[in-house]
């Protein structure tokens, strides 16, 4: 009988050791073991956290207030006057050697009174090499380079929104950075631009935004440029457009001016 009992033991105690090996002895059964679940916590504690920004069609203000390093001068590349491949006519061919001299020399009116020329001209390479020449020269050249922002070639728009965009962020000066703004949403129809450019009259002075927004609808520009003026004026208002008259009584009744930088400092001391 004790025989029995012992032999009953034994075996319950080898099964007890069975059991316990595939417990902790690492999981032969594709599960994650102890230290498998470990990593991925911590992986976890290390993931960023998920975005809570908004999106919608409202505008955003613009993250363009660093200034931009400005590039090293482009090499514009024309082919050879006695290249057999050669598209130019004798005026691109003209006007490409202007632009040429303009960059070379550093010549910013030289470049001005080539601007007009190339945004007029069929060749895209004339276009494309005009926005490199204006976008060296940075915020000076921005009221040329901002037509190009509507230009019929995607690549030269998309490379005049890039020289723009880093010349926008050489000036200090709110008017005048609100009039490169209203010129160029007075010029351009495509919406996600519209949509960036606009920003940047969230969190400008209220009152120099909403007279710029009001030259862009009553400017005649584009019809989706109009309309991203009206939504950004409902956005700074709070009231959606109707009339000047409506705009300005806002501007009599809930424009309040930004306080002086002294003023501030005592408000904040009381």
């Amino acid at each position: 009988m004790n025989k029995r009992i012992a032999i009953v033991v034994s075996l319950v105690a080898v099964a007890a050791l069975c059991i316990a090996l595939m417990m902790f002895g690492g999981r032969k059964d594709g599960g994650d073991s102890p230290k498998e679940v470990l990593s991925t916590v911590r992986s976890d504690k290390n993931r960023p956290a998920k975005s809570t920004a908004r999106t919608g069609r409202k505008p955003v203000r613009s993250s363009r207030g660093d200034k931009a390093k400005r590039p090293e001068k482009p090499i514009l590349s024309f082919a050879e006057d006695d290249d057999e491949d050669d598209d130019f006519t004798p005026e691109e061919r003209a006007l490409s050697k202007r632009i040429e001299a303009a960059l070379d020399e550093e010549d910013l009116n030289k470049a001005v009174a080539c601007a007009k020329e190339a945004l007029n001209c069929q060749n895209v390479e004339i276009r494309q090499a005009m926005v490199d020449a204006l976008g060296w020269f940075g915020a000076k050249g921005l009221p040329e380079l901002t037509p190009f922002l509507a230009d019929s070639d995607e690549d030269v728009r998309d490379s005049a929104m890039n020289e723009w965009s880093m010349a926008l962020s050489d000036i200090d000066d709110e008017p005048e950075k609100l009039g490169v703004v209203e010129m160029a949403m007075s010029v351009l129809t495509n919406e996600d631009a519209l949509e960036d450019i606009s920003g940047e009259y969230i969190g400008a002075d209220e009152k120099l935004a909403v007279e710029s927004l009001l030259r862009i609808i009553e400017g005649g520009g584009s019809e989706q440029g109009i309309a991203k003026a009206k939504e950004t004026y409902e956005f700074v208002t709070g009231d959606e457009f109707t009339s000047r008259a409506a705009a300005e009584k806002w501007i009599a009744e809930e424009y309040q001016p930004p306080e002086e930088p002294q003023q501030e400092q005592a408000n904040q001391q009381e």
